[in-house]
């Protein structure tokens, strides 16, 4: 079954018809790029595809339960986290495990608690580890370190970063939330595509053709 599956759709705004017949299928684990000159339509397609902005007619069917990242071609990343603190973000839940296992590792030193903490203890430790709770750390590093920031970077404010930069952070966050479907929108502007390609989970992405070849 397709991920997304669009039938007939077209876009006009006002008397100018941006592109109209479009029907396509992105089948699971397929990676994509559409490609074609400024001006065609492509980033409109794509928020179409995206959920964000609807078709003049025809129609969008999008998996039951779908997971999608956008990453614009400008990442406006209005937000106060360093670049460290918004790659934690999709980890909030293992983080509070985390916490949550703290407090029971401490709760074990009463003898009256003991045996409730360590049952309960185990439990969450099993979650916690299936999770990817030992080693979320380390593919934080590996995602940041292979989209060329450095470590002196990972605690730099989002504000202070260029807009290339916040590109790239936004890509990293999607990249650690493992969407079930990544949409880029002109990947090549700031970015190495082959630095990311392994960690990909599947891509529909948008360019001009000459950048692209």
């Amino acid at each position: 079954m397709s991920l997304i599956t669009a039938a007939n759709l077209s876009k006009s705004f006002g008397a100018n018809d941006i592109f109209t017949g479009i029907s396509l299928g992105i089948p699971r684990r397929a990676r994509i790029a559409i490609i074609g000159p400024n001006g065609i339509g492509k980033t409109t397609l794509l928020r179409i595809l995206a959920g964000e902005e609807e078709p003049s007619s025809g129609e969008v069917s999008q998996a039951h339960g779908i997971t999608i990242g956008h990453l614009p071609q400008e990442a406006g990343f209005d937000s106060t986290n360093t670049l460290w603190e918004e790659c934690l973000t999709p980890f909030e839940k293992l983080r509070e495990e985390e916490a949550e296992l703290g407090q029971l590792e401490a709760a074990m030193g009463d003898a009256d608690q003991a045996e409730r903490v360590l049952e309960k203890y185990g439990r969450l430790q099993v979650e916690f580890e299936h999770g990817g709770g030992y080693t979320y750390i380390q593919r934080i590093q590996q995602v940041l370190f292979g989209l060329g920031f450095t470590t002196e970077e990972f605690l730099a404010p989002l504000a202070r970063l260029s807009g290339g930069e916040r590109t790239r952070a936004l890509l990293a966050r999607l990249l650690l939330s493992e969407p079930d479907l990544l949409i880029l929108d002109e990947p090549t502007n700031h970015l190495d595509i082959e630095a990311v390609a392994g960690r990909v989970p599947q891509a529909v992405a948008w360019g001009d053709p000459d950048r692209l070849a």
